[in-house]
């Protein structure tokens, strides 16, 4: 029997019995659309998480921080052992980074947290962190206006996009909305010697505004790192060497995106732990490739179970059609012929719901993308599924329509022409 008239054979079958067939198929559409609609979502949600990331950050620029051993090492070492494995970020660490190929820029930083900076009626509390002046241009970000601060420039600050609009009045705590440019920002440190509390004032002029990255750092104010480090000197009425003792991270420029997984390589077989935006895109992604998969067997169960509706269809279908086949099997039709002919059935019963599965996803896919903004506080998800997919949701339905009528089309192909023409 030629492959046309099986299909020709089919098409017909499935027509008589058009309400099973329907029936059949929307069980198999219903698990195709779960499958396409959810893993879209998924692929979606990661791609709009990746972009905040992107556009937060960037992705040219790498942290990194002292290396870390974890409480089971320890227990293992003695503290000498320990003094030898722990790398600190100082000097001569500095200086190994610094030879790493496809560094552009790299400058330690050292932070005072939790400063209450004063202006006019208005306070603001920050971290003011501490740059080389020569590299940050390099580290820091694109200045809105204003300049950068230099090697002569002591008391001299730059701040985030939203450093002003982080102000509130001293005496009703409400919500202020300053513009620092060029202006004196006042910080009072305050230390308790020999039993007695002592103050000391610093006046900071902000000399450039750096434009929004869209995350915290649009909130802090940089100054030179010498500057920050006196104030923490003062502050602990003690000298402070971060060549020697080690700075808390350095942060590096990289020359060109690409070279920032080998930057960060490089850095980590030194001992230290570099982190960049791709690394944290890298981890996300990784999530959400692991919510795919659960979200995307889930959804195939529905499909499995439409699996067992196309057994019974099939089932009933041989029953109906025993004469029949016991007539194709008496003018020359091999058990092949049969076998093939109801695998194709199924298949197109697989084919068909497959199909509508997938337009039945992209009206679901088109109404979330809809909904999005409203769902997810103005932020709009374009959810769109691949065309692998779908090719695969297809495909997929395809096999579960084989694998469910396999049995009753082997049973079909292997009944006695005699005892099938005998049917009733």
């Amino acid at each position: 029997m030629r492959i046309n008239d099986s299909i020709k054979i089919v098409l017909r079958n499935l027509g008589r019995s058009r309400t099973r067939t329907i029936l059949t198929s929307i069980g198999v559409l219903i698990g195709v659309a779960a499958i396409v609609t959810l893993i879209s979502i998924s692929i979606a949600l990661n791609r709009s998480v990746v972009e905040q990331i992107e556009s937060s950050g960037d992705i040219k620029v790498v942290t990194v921080f002292p290396s870390s051993i974890n409480l089971e090492e320890m227990q293992n070492m003695t503290i000498r052992n320990i003094d030898s494995i722990i790398k600190i970020l100082d000097k001569e660490n500095l200086e190994k980074i610094e030879k790493i190929d496809g560094i552009e820029a790299m400058s330690p930083v050292f932070e005072f947290n939790n400063l209450k900076f004063e202006l006019g009626k208005g306070y603001s509390v920050a971290s003011l962190t501490g740059l080389s002046p020569n590299k940050i241009k390099y580290i820091s970000g694109e200045l809105e206006k204003g300049r950068y601060f230099t090697n002569s420039d002591k008391y001299s600050v730059i701040v985030g996009a939203k450093f002003g609009e982080n102000f509130l009045d001293k005496n009703t705590n409400k919500e202020l909305e300053v513009d620092t440019y060029g202006k004196n920002l006042k910080v009072t440190l305050q230390r308790f010697i020999n039993g007695e509390i002592e103050k000391k004032s610093y006046t900071f002029k902000v000399v450039g505004v750096l434009k929004s990255k869209g995350s915290m750092e649009d909130y802090n104010v940089y100054a030179p790192i010498n500057t920050v480090i006196s104030m923490r000197e003062w502050m602990s009425n003690s000298s402070i060497n971060p060549d020697v003792t080690g700075y808390s991270r350095v942060i590096v420029k990289v020359k060109d995106v690409n070279s920032v997984e080998y930057v960060s390589e490089k850095i980590q077989d030194i001992g230290f732990t570099a982190i960049s935006v791709q690394t944290i895109i890298k981890a996300i992604s990784n999530v959400f490739i692991i919510l795919q998969f659960i979200l995307g067997g889930i959804a195939g169960i529905s499909l499995i179970v439409a699996g067992v509706g196309i057994v019974n269809t099939m089932t009933m279908s041989i029953y109906e059609r025993t004469r029949q086949i016991g007539i194709m099997k008496s003018i020359g039709a091999s058990n092949g012929d049969i076998l093939t002919m109801f695998l194709l059935e199924a298949a197109s019963l697989g084919f068909f719901g497959g199909i509508g599965g997938v337009l039945l996803s992209y009206l679901l896919n088109f109404i979330i993308t809809l909904i999005s903004p409203y769902m997810m506080q103005g932020l709009k998800i374009n959810v769109v599924a691949p065309f692998y997919l779908v090719i695969f949701a297809i495909i997929f339905a395809i096999i579960i329509g084989i694998v469910a009528g396999y049995f009753p089309s082997k049973r079909a192909a292997n009944l006695s022409p005699v005892e099938a023409l005998r049917y009733e």
